[in-house]
């Protein structure tokens, strides 16, 4: 492993070179990041990249996605900052989870204010319903099986501990699982959470075995708990996204064409 971190940033420069951007951030994204990988875990590593003015005042307009490597090892992907900032007004998931990761293999000097302005069109109901239907989408095409990859089981309650938290405290959920379920999680699911930890942690990312009857019941409890706070609060219309169009041309305006 200690020979992934030089070789995550040389493909990191190549991306750059290749594409002609800059990196205002890439971090680990997924069972990484959130702390239960498996024993063959990838590296997922998300980008958001920008271009000089003069890119996006061409009439072709530069890819809003960069899919740069797929392989056992790597999953490198980006999103133009545009794209990112778009998505932020929707409030979606992979914006506050790669800002915020835990794992950061690139930083800028604008990190911090692009943390600051979509954080200040973070929608709490429109960001905890993406949460939701992460987990039921999980629940409906995994659980209530009699195999079950052990994966899924997280890919559901950390969904909806997310939520909660964001429900709850009104900002974007922490990414390491550990520090959502210290808050969220019930007395009578911690060890059962223990023991999928540590079956997924001495398995490969496949590994799979009999249904857990405790976690599923959880999550559906929680799932139907969280369907009825989300019921009783209308989704409020997007926000003004002049922030985000301020952020955008003083970057753009700010990065040198060389």
């Amino acid at each position: 492993m200690s020979d992934i971190i030089p070789q995550i940033h040389a493909r990191l420069d190549a991306l750059q070179r290749h594409h002609g951007c800059r990196l205002l951030l890439a971090a680990e994204s997924g069972s990484r990041s959130w702390g239960h990988a498996s024993q063959d875990s990838d590296y997922d590593v998300r980008c958001v990249y920008y271009h000089p003015q003069e890119t996006y005042l061409s009439l072709t307009p530069p890819r809003d996605t960069i899919e740069w490597e797929l392989n056992p090892v790597f999953d490198i992907t980006g999103w133009d900052l545009r794209k990112a900032l778009q998505l932020a007004l929707k409030s979606n998931i992979s914006v506050y989870e790669w800002a915020h990761s835990p794992i950061l293999y690139r930083s800028s000097p604008w990190l911090e204010e692009y943390r600051a302005v979509v954080e200040g069109v973070m929608q709490p109901r429109r960001l905890a319903a993406r949460y939701a239907g992460m987990a039921a989408s999980t629940r409906k095409r995994y659980l209530g099986r009699a195999v079950v990859p052990y994966k899924e089981y997280f890919y559901a309650i950390r969904p909806l501990l997310a939520a909660r938290w964001v429900l709850q405290e009104r900002t974007h959920a922490p990414v390491r699982f550990a520090e959502l379920r210290a808050a969220l999680l019930p007395a009578d699911m911690q060890e059962e959470v223990d023991t999928l930890l540590h079956l997924r942690a001495a398995g490969k990312e496949k590994a799979a075995g009999p249904a857990r009857p405790l976690a599923e019941s959880f999550i559906d409890r929680e799932l139907q708990s969280i369907t009825d706070s989300l019921a009783a609060t209308p989704m409020p219309d997007l926000p003004d996204p002049a922030p985000l169009d301020d952020f955008f041309r003083r970057v753009i305006r700010m990065t040198p064409t060389a």
